[in-house]
């Protein structure tokens, strides 16, 4: 088992793209990853993803149509998604996933969960009663050697490693009231739905320590992440607060983030590091940086840059960060997403001409050539024109 984990988080991406962006701001890419050296930052993903899940060692994602697609390390199966998982007969849709460290979790669309991989604590036997009729799910978070489930009337319930410090929220979370979970480490924190938070699990660097006056009014929480040993919020005046181990500059907020002037509207935690998003469409990274998980693409870090696709969402997990862009028009030849087929789609495809390029194969024939070619000239002008 690898020592060195985070859990996965889940984002709300659409319209994915064929595969991401592991470069600086590939046309067409929905989300953009950098770090994150243990697996593949840009794979071919096709179809179109409405959410995401990025892991330690593995990614996970549902599709429009409900299939999860995986990618990454497969140790224990946590990429071999159930033949009975998605769309088509005898089958049930997922509605969202979460990618642990050595298994992966998902909702189906009954409410009911579940899971694949690693089992060695019990963290993929699903308890028989959850997401019967009378008890369904609404996300499903998979750690390391547990998994939390957030019930759609509010509850919390976790199961795996009963000596897992972050699996008895009994004490600590109201029967009801949870609206959002962000399972870190060892640590969770639940978003309620008056805006305050509440924090369960080993409090070694005071990642539990939530700071006076959070939640109060006037202070109201938005948004949450919790990292290794660290943890992170977004204020409703757009303020970001963090709180923990600061060992590596992980909650030593840059001068100028995350503030009522410049407000954040989303937040990340990786093992060390922190990940926020601007109202104004950029990206700041802080922590550790071993990786280069800190180092943020100069297309998304720059607020004077106005991309076509702004970003939406971050994520980060291990030693990884990642961005989601907003959906784009899709159409069959529209590479760059920007609602057209023409000269820039064009340059794109010769671009990848004669290679296996996931962007440009839109015969899927496993070859970018005159196929590809003849059916971006086919819908050249605008999409659903």
């Amino acid at each position: 088992m690898i020592w060195l984990v985070l859990f996965a988080g889940v984002v709300p991406v659409a319209e994915a793209v064929t595969s991401g962006d592991a470069g600086d701001d590939a046309p067409g890419a929905d989300f953009v990853f950098w770090g994150t050296p243990y697996y593949a930052s840009d794979p071919c993903v096709r179809g179109t993803i409405v959410q995401l899940s990025m892991g330690i060692l593995h990614a996970a994602a549902v599709l429009d149509g409900g299939d999860v697609v995986c990618w990454g390390g497969n140790f224990f199966g946590e990429s071999n998604v159930p033949s009975d998982v998605g769309s088509g007969p005898s089958r049930i849709p997922a509605v969202q996933v979460s990618a642990g460290e050595g298994h992966t979790a998902a909702v189906l669309a009954d409410g009911s969960v579940r899971c694949w991989g690693e089992n060695e604590y019990g963290e993929c036997s699903v308890p028989p009663w959850l997401g019967s009729p009378g008890h369904p799910v609404r996300s499903v978070h998979a750690a390391v050697y547990s998994t939390t489930a957030l019930m759609m009337d509010g509850s919390v319930v976790c199961w795996g490693n009963p000596a897992a410090a972050d699996c008895d929220p009994a004490s600590v979370i109201p029967e009801t009231g949870v609206q959002r979970l962000s399972v870190g480490n060892t640590h969770t924190i639940g978003l309620m739905d008056d805006g305050s938070i509440r924090c369960w699990g080993d409090d070694f660097h005071g990642q539990c320590d939530v700071p006076k006056g959070i939640g109060d009014r006037g202070h109201r929480v938005i948004a949450i992440a919790t990292g290794f040993s660290h943890s992170v919020v977004v204020l409703e005046d757009g303020s970001v607060r963090c709180w923990g181990d600061d060992t590596f500059g992980q909650i030593s907020i840059p001068s100028g983030t995350g503030t009522p002037t410049r407000p954040a509207v989303a937040v990340a935690a990786g093992q060390a590091h922190t990940v926020l998003l601007h109202e104004d469409g950029s990206v700041a990274c802080w922590g550790m940086n071993s990786a280069g998980q800190t180092d943020v693409p100069p297309s998304i870090a720059d607020p004077r840059r106005k991309p076509v696709r702004p970003l939406i969402d971050v994520v980060a997990r291990g030693l990884g960060s990642g961005a989601i862009r907003t959906p784009g028009v899709p159409c069959t030849g529209d590479l760059d997403r920007d609602a057209r087929v023409d000269g820039v789609d064009l340059g794109l495809i010769l671009l990848d001409w004669g290679g296996d390029g996931c962007r440009s194969d839109l015969d899927e024939d496993g070859l970018v050539g005159p196929g590809d070619l003849g059916l971006l000239l086919s819908y050249w002008g605008w999409c659903g024109s």
